[in-house]
């Protein structure tokens, strides 16, 4: 599957079954990244398909 790390806009080709897995291959914690698929959140546990294009993102919290 085709996945673009954000902000970087990096893109790399990953083998994995499920969002906790993909997260793993990238070396990113589960904690701190959240992973879209078109305008959906995929939680850990949901399966992964070779024709999908994700997008993970660094979950950013800030306040005054």
């Amino acid at each position: 599957m085709r996945v673009t790390i954000l902000p970087d806009r990096q893109v790399k080709e990953v083998d994995a079954r499920t969002v906790a897995d993909l997260l793993k291959a990238l070396g990113l914690l589960r904690d701190a990244h959240i992973v879209v698929r078109g305008e959906d959140i995929l939680t850990s546990d949901v399966r992964l398909a070779g024709s999908d294009e994700l997008e993970v993102w660094p979950v950013i919290s800030g306040g005054a």
